[in-house]
């Protein structure tokens, strides 16, 4: 009986790491009832997916299950033999989504091969870290090392999140002193230059988004409004409600003066 158990478990394991991730998922999905705060999903059928009708996210499918990455978080659904979306991690774990077929979302698949292997990056970061909790992610000796070798390989998430250590680590006072950095008149690093212009070759124009945050941060406002406008022209959402932030927070400032 033992070993019985022992083989399904094995078989289930094969099973799941056999099939290879995909990202050509497509449609427009509304949540039924009110249970979560994410009323629809929009998968684009080449990775990308607009979450609420704001941000983007990236996401990838293996067998019935649908993984989506909104940013710093993960949604986890399975994919019902009619057809809706179950979610079944935080955030979702409460809702059901059915696809909606008189909405039209354009299908963005152009290049399969290209669309297929940044799946199976986005696969291989999910199997790297799904047992990292956000601390974890933030401290582990692992994730910076993760995030480089999948850069390297081409996933643009990765480098996002290798261009936020990379600032922590080239920028003293980040975190203590932030309003201290821009009397410092320290240059922008090459480094996180150079990462964020791969970022943006790889199609995400995010690139420009986290490039503008990196110039506000060292004082540099012309060239990170340039970079947010970059991004804005690429269909960032990020990008604009950065900068909406910054000049509203400017304008209170300044009213207070």
């Amino acid at each position: 009986m033992r070993n019985f158990i022992l083989l399904l478990i094995t078989l289930t394991y094969t099973t799941f790491y056999s099939q290879k991730a995909d990202n050509s998922f497509h449609g427009f999905y509304e949540e039924k009832g009110d249970k979560t705060f994410y009323k629809k999903f929009e998968f684009d059928g080449n990775g990308k997916v607009r979450i609420a009708g704001m941000n983007k996210g990236d996401y990838f499918t293996r067998n019935d299950s649908l993984i989506v990455y909104p940013d710093k978080s993960i949604f986890i659904f399975k994919i019902q033999k009619n057809g809706n979306l179950k979610g079944i991690s935080n955030w979702v774990d409460k809702g059901v989504w059915i696809a909606k077929k008189d909405s039209i979302v354009e299908n963005k698949r152009k290049q399969p091969e290209q669309a297929l292997k940044k799946a199976n990056l986005l696969a291989e970061y999910y199997d790297k870290t799904k047992k990292m909790s956000d601390i974890d992610a933030l401290f582990s000796k692992d994730t910076p090392s993760i995030n480089e070798d999948l850069c390297n390989k081409g996933l643009s998430k990765a480098c996002l999140n290798l261009f936020g250590f990379k600032m922590l680590e080239y920028t003293p006072g980040l975190i203590s002193e932030p309003e201290k950095i821009p009397s410092k008149k320290i240059q922008p690093h090459p480094e996180l230059v150079t990462l964020s212009n791969k970022i943006i070759a790889l199609g995400d124009p995010e690139g420009h988004t986290v490039l503008g945050s990196y110039y506000y941060v060292l004082g540099l406002k012309e060239k990170a409004n340039k970079e947010w406008e970059k991004a804005i022209e690429k269909g960032s959402s990020k990008a604009g409600l950065a900068k909406g932030m910054i000049e509203f927070a400017e304008s209170i400032e300044e009213s207070k003066e």
